[in-house]
Formats: C-alpha cells, sequence, structure tokens
C-alpha cells in the first residue's frame, strides 16, 4: 500500500480572485460507472453553458457518443491520460477552451479509467482561466475487493479514490451487509475526507457503460461548487497549462492537495491499448468467448459492433459482457480495448485477429 500524507485545508476563493471556470473532475478505475454517473449528472441539470470533455484510453471515444447531451457542448479527447503520463492534447484543449469567445460557464472533465486525477487537477490548477472545483470518483463496490488484491491495479484504484472530494458507489446490493460495512470502513481509512455517496438506485441503469452488466448507475444530484478549490497564479498568457511544470512537480505551491490521503508516487502497470476492426459476427459466444478465454489480460473492451443484422454497444469489464442495441453505423464494427502487455495479451490479440478474417462458418465451434 502507498504511504500517505496528511492534506493541507482548501483555501476559499477571496472576494478579488477573478472569476475562472469551475473544473469537476470525474475519475474511477475502469468500468466504475463514470459515464452512468455522468449522464444522470446532466439530466439532472447543470449550469447552462456547461462543457463537457470526454478523455478515453481508445482510438474511438466510445463514452462520448454514450453522453446525452448537446453536440457543441461536448468534446472528446481520444488516446489521453494513461496513467500518470500526461496528455499534451489535454493541457492544449484547455488552453483552447479558455480562449473560445464564450468560454463555458463550467467545465466537467471525464476522465479515463486508468488516469491519476491528481495529475489532471495539478494541470488545472497551473491554468490561469481555470480552478478546480471537485473530484468525484466512481467506486464499484463489487468489483472493489478483487481489484484490492489485484498487484496490477491496487495502487492506482487507491489513489483514484485517495484523490476524490466525493465518491459515488455502486452496485452496492452485490455484498453482504458484513461485506459492505468492511468497504465502508476501508474506503474511509483511504480517504476519511471525502463525502460518501451511495448509489441513487438498485436499477440497471439505462446507460450503455456498465460496470459488470447493467450495473446500477450512482446517484443523480448535481455536483458542481462554485468556490474555487484552488487557483494557482502565474505569469503567462490567459489560459496558458504548462505541461512541463506539471510534469517537474512545480505546480505553485499555494495549490493545496488533494483532499484524501494522497499515496506517494506509483509504477504504474504495463498498459497496452488495442484496436480491432471486427466484421458482422454470426454470434454474440464468438467474441465472449475469445475474451474470456483470455480475462486475466484484459482490464476493458468496449466498442460498436455487429451481430447478424443488429448493431450493438458492446461493454466487456469485469470478465463480463454487455450488448446494447443501437442504431447502425457505416463500416466494420470496432472494438477497442486496454490490458496489461504480455503473453496472454498477445495471445489474445492473435485470437482477435483470427476471428476478424474468419468466416462465420469457418470459425473453431468452441468460439460459435
Amino acid at each position: 500500500m502507498p504511504e500517505t500524507t496528511e492534506p493541507a485545508t482548501t483555501e476559499p476563493a477571496t472576494a478579488s480572485s477573478p472569476a475562472t471556470i469551475p473544473v469537476t473532475l470525474v475519475a474511477g478505475y475502469l468500468g466504475a460507472g463514470k459515464t452512468t454517473w455522468l449522464n444522470r449528472h446532466l439530466r439532472a441539470g447543470v449550469t447552462p453553458g456547461t462543457l463537457v470533455l470526454v478523455n478515453d484510453f481508445g482510438a474511438i471515444n466510445v463514452d462520448a457518443e454514450l453522453i446525452d447531451y448537446r453536440g457543441d457542448r461536448l468534446l472528446s479527447l481520444d488516446n489521453g491520460c494513461l496513467c500518470c503520463s500526461l496528455s499534451d492534447a489535454l493541457g492544449a484543449q484547455l488552453s483552447r477552451i479558455a480562449r473560445w469567445p464564450e468560454p463555458p460557464t463550467a467545465l466537467i472533465i471525464e476522465t479515463s479509467g486508468v488516469a491519476l486525477p491528481g495529475r489532471i487537477a495539478d494541470m488545472v490548477r497551473v491554468a490561469r482561466q481555470f480552478h478546480l472545483a471537485e473530484i468525484v470518483t466512481l467506486v464499484d463496490l463489487g468489483a472493489l475487493a478483487r481489484h484490492r488484491r489485484d498487484g496490477r491495479i491496487a495502487d492506482l484504484v487507491e489513489t483514484q479514490i485517495a484523490a476524490a472530494d466525493r465518491l459515488s458507489c455502486n452496485r452496492e446490493d452485490s455484498l453482504g451487509p458484513d461485506e459492505l460495512a468492511s468497504a465502508n470502513r476501508w474506503l474511509e481509512s483511504i480517504n476519511p475526507h471525502a463525502t460518501n455517496e451511495p448509489s441513487a438506485s438498485n436499477e440497471p441503469s439505462a446507460s450503455n457503460e456498465p460496470s459488470a452488466s447493467n450495473e446500477p448507475s450512482a446517484s443523480n444530484e448535481p455536483s458542481a461548487p462554485n468556490e474555487p478549490r484552488a487557483n494557482a497564479s502565474r505569469t503567462a498568457e490567459p489560459g496558458d497549462t504548462d505541461i512541463e511544470a506539471v510534469d517537474a512537480g512545480k505546480v505553485d505551491s499555494r495549490a493545496p492537495p488533494l483532499h484524501g490521503l494522497q499515496p506517494a508516487p506509483l509504477d504504474p502497470p504495463n498498459w497496452q491499448r488495442f484496436t480491432r476492426q471486427l466484421p458482422a459476427l454470426a454470434e454474440r459466444d464468438a467474441l465472449e468467448g475469445c475474451l474470456a478465454r483470455h480475462a486475466g489480460a484484459v482490464a476493458r473492451a468496449k466498442g460498436f459492433l455487429q451481430v447478424g443484422d443488429r448493431h450493438f454497444v458492446f461493454h466487456w469489464s469485469g470478465g463480463r459482457a454487455s450488448w446494447t442495441p443501437t442504431a447502425p453505423r457505416p463500416g466494420a464494427g470496432q472494438l477497442v480495448g486496454i490490458g496489461f502487455a504480455g503473453a496472454q495479451l498477445d495471445s489474445l490479440l492473435d485470437a482477435l485477429a483470427e476471428l476478424a478474417t474468419s468466416a462465420p462458418d469457418e470459425r473453431p465451434r468452441e468460439d460459435r
């Protein structure tokens, strides 16, 4: 477990502080329910003029296409924020947004499931036109024990939880009373400062982004505090984001650390992303079986796929699949994923390549 240190208290903005754009970060591990939470949050109502920026891990931004929001107020940023590596694209996007003739009234960033929200928060702190309002971390309680046991991702999940101002937990109905109490005690030990918000309902979500199979969504209560949480001051053009300063850890010392107990820097997993085009499948089992046989190597997979003459949004998380009907899309189906580099993932990629090139009646019987 990473070492932790007690954070400083957030400094309130003064009356003389210039108007800046409040930023809410939506974080959480792969499949935790971020898009579900965001959709419910948007439907509950946000400040007019709010901009949503979706930062996904894949070459196609599946999450952005599943968010029900005005097209001109929804931006996607693909292939960003892997582990603790900062994306120049995100910093450049923040700078461009700040220079719009009519900047947004608020910004919500849905981070990728492998992002460190503290690093993105640092990028916000060095952008003069923005201030960090809140970090909301989604927690899949049904998968939490498994994530804590997995040495490849345990520190990452803990770091995401420690960074939060608010924890929005879902799938609590999958745990018994003792398991739920134990999970909540652990969450409080990692981040005693965060508000722990259970999901609003145990009904399956209408969202297309389940953490397992049709996960219940997190709370639909809006969250966009108006008071700045921290705002770094530096000599630069308005809106500039100093990527080098963040990389070097030279964020303004007056910007307090995050509310939770902050883990020391961690070694990220050896992530490997992949993208595969898949023709129309004869049966869902063909892909599900392929992923199930390599489940230990796959952290997350999703995409737009065709089975027979039907089109689906596909999600794979926690060893389970979800297929949600959707409108037809031109071209071949696309699957994006992220996993742990190594022989097992290489074997999966070979199997997917074979699946993509085999006619339905030529596939091995076990894949039918």
